[in-house]
């Protein structure tokens, strides 16, 4: 379909992006699974390149904005520099970082519109150490009408990430609004990886094949584009529904890897109103150990949480 990670062939098992090669079902072996992203990076000339990955999922409800501050949390944790982009409107992830919105001069708003402004003019500081934000604003909701007649109007976060120097940063994480419109499909085209947050519940189980039609289509635009996997979230354990919903993704995407789940927790809101992470807020949680998890599970090594183990082991 497009590049992507490729889990190992037992189905619905929980893979280290930087595992080996796989058997296919003939004995024929493929190449490693970062393989296409590895010879991307090398084709630019630059094998430690920033790594710009997006949470998308065009329904909302589906802790997009909460696993993107958890991560950068996460990753920051084990001393990787991260820059979040705050793509969506309600700017719910530049107020959860402690970013006084009425107060900014520059946003992602004027990052999109204005080709004068480049990404260092409008990256601030954030409450939590090695993390900065491209901070956004109510104002954003225009783009989709401004943009309209644009050239290359799809392209423009991609133009302004490709002018900006991102070698300060290891990782740059994007939240995307809960819709696919001309904003989504910029962050689309700019990105070099994808995780689809997900909501084990059967609606959420349904909406996925417009994504994956939108999906097909970006490919013109970005072949390069990686998928690394579904993270589930709100995932309550004794729930047969959650149980069975995890089991419908492993069947029908058997090709796709599902990343350490996050367990349903009042935590995470609980952190944002104290505009901070879950890490911070409630460091012993199983909300963060979870998050911790998915920051390690992205830089290829083992979970270090007792449930996401158990998890491994027996899908």
């Amino acid at each position: 379909m497009f590049g992507r990670y490729i889990p190992d062939p037992i189905r619905g098992r929980q893979c280290l992006p930087q595992q080996a090669r796989r058997r296919c079902g003939n004995g024929e072996s493929t190449v490693r699974p970062e393989t296409r992203l590895g010879e991307t990076l090398a084709e630019a000339g630059n094998p430690t390149m920033t790594r710009i990955i997006a949470f998308f999922n065009q329904k909302g409800g589906t802790a997009k904005t909460t696993s993107t501050l958890n991560v950068a949390a996460a990753l920051a944790e084990r001393g990787q520099r991260v820059l979040v982009l705050d793509l969506d409107p309600q700017a719910s992830l530049t107020m959860a970082l402690g970013v006084d919105v009425a107060a900014l001069g520059l946003s992602v708003y004027d990052l999109l519109l204005d080709e004068s402004v480049g990404i260092a003019e409008v990256v601030t500081p954030t409450s939590i150490a090695r993390v900065d934000i491209a901070p956004s604003h109510p104002d954003l909701a225009a783009a989709e009408l401004e943009l309209l007649n644009v050239l290359e109007r799809e392209r423009q976060l991609d133009n302004r990430l490709r002018q900006a120097d991102l070698d300060r940063w290891d990782f740059v994480l994007v939240d995307s609004p809960p819709a696919l419109n001309i904003i989504s499909i910029n962050i689309l085209v700019a990105i070099r990886e994808l995780i689809i947050p997900i909501e084990p519940h059967p609606l959420s189980v349904m909406v996925l094949q417009r994504l994956f039609d939108t999906l097909r289509r970006i490919r013109r635009l970005n072949p390069d584009l990686v998928l690394l996997g579904f993270l589930p979230t709100k995932v309550h354990h004794s729930s047969r529904l959650a149980v069975d919903m995890i089991a419908t993704l492993e069947t029908q995407f058997p090709d796709l890897s599902l990343l350490p789940a996050i367990p349903l927790s009042v935590r995470g809101a609980e952190s944002t109103a104290e505009m901070t992470s879950v890490l911070h807020y409630m460091p012993r949680s199983t909300v963060a150990a979870a998050y911790r998890d998915v920051g390690a599970w992205l830089l290829g090594e083992q979970p270090a949480s007792a449930s996401s183990k158990e998890a491994a082991h027996h899908a």
